[in-house]
């Protein structure tokens, strides 16, 4: 963890979904809660940091199916065989239920919020549970993902073609697009033995318009990054819900489009910092609040944020 004064100044796609959703969100999650695990922080950084943590069930159902596959896919490659749906099932309910049980002590998160899980919907509801409805579409979401995640055409195309070899699964990767530091993480990416790559990207919730934005931002990295050509560039989105497989191509303009997007969302990003160099932000209060009330009503900063929609 960096312990300067202010956080690293850098860009990635979920970054600008956070500023392009509510900047007072932004500030919280990038600035306030910055340097928020030290013990020494100010108090309202510390809780800020904390409230950064906490898991949504959805998203954190989203995470341990990332998790699998790509322990599916890192055994695959080595022992030439993956592992058993009941592994699998068994592996995400784990995962599922360790959650819930640490997020019933709040005093054992709150001392290590990195180490321990914390659901919000349990931290913000009165009985400290999870609500039903979520955990039974939660479980019904359990079944029906993993089955389609194992019978998915890259698990069968890519996954298992000796042709096709692994470069990377879930690696954090960095580079510059006109002098700012991107962020990109890829499920997975494989290379054809001729020379084509496939990007494979797991999704466990509904079909979104703004995956199209990421999916070009995948491309532009495996362009600039490793020389892919852009003919030789297939991007796979596997709604595991929907059971549906989606492949897409990118050009040159959709490339153009997407290092313009970077820029000006940098830019957009820089007029709300004091010092561009050091990334010091400007007051809290500069950063205006989310302009859609559904915004409001499961943020993790629901706590400390004075803007209530009526």
């Amino acid at each position: 963890m960096a312990f300067g004064k202010f956080p690293e100044k850098s860009w990635s796609h979920s970054r600008d979904q956070f500023f392009q959703e509510c900047p007072r969100k932004y500030y919280y999650h990038y600035y306030g809660s910055h340097n928020g695990w030290r013990a020494d922080a100010p108090l309202e950084a510390q809780t800020l940091y904390r409230l950064k943590n906490l898991l949504n069930l959805y998203l954190y159902f989203g995470e341990t199916l990332h998790g699998v596959a790509e322990m599916y896919i890192n055994h695959w490659e080595q022992k030439g065989v993956g592992f058993l749906r009941d592994e699998l099932y068994h592996r995400i309910r784990n995962l599922l239920n360790q959650a819930f049980v640490e997020s019933r002590d709040e005093a054992q998160w709150w001392e290590a919020p990195k180490r321990r899980k914390m659901f919000a919907e349990m931290y913000y509801s009165e009985d400290k549970q999870l609500p039903k409805h979520g955990v039974g579409e939660i479980k019904k979401r359990m079944d029906i993902c993993l089955d389609h995640f194992l019978q998915c055409a890259s698990l069968y195309e890519v996954i298992r073609n000796p042709e096709y070899r692994l470069v990377e699964s879930e690696r954090l990767n960095t580079f510059f697009v006109q002098g700012n530091k991107v962020y990109v993480k890829l499920d997975a990416l494989y290379r054809h033995e001729g020379g084509q790559y496939v990007i494979i990207d797991w999704k466990t919730g509904l079909e979104d318009e703004r995956i199209d934005e990421q999916l070009q931002l995948y491309a532009y990295y495996l362009h600039r990054e490793l020389g892919a050509p852009l003919e030789q560039i297939e991007i796979r989105t596997e709604y595991l819900l929907q059971g549906k497989c989606q492949k897409d191509t990118v050009d040159a303009a959709g490339l153009e489009a997407i290092e313009q997007k970077i820029v000006d969302s940098a830019l957009e990003m820089d007029l709300m910092l004091l010092d561009v160099q050091a990334n010091q932000p400007r007051p809290e209060q500069d950063f205006r609040p989310a302009l859609e009330p559904r915004s409001c009503r499961y943020c993790n900063y629901r706590k400390v944020c004075t803007v209530r929609h009526k």
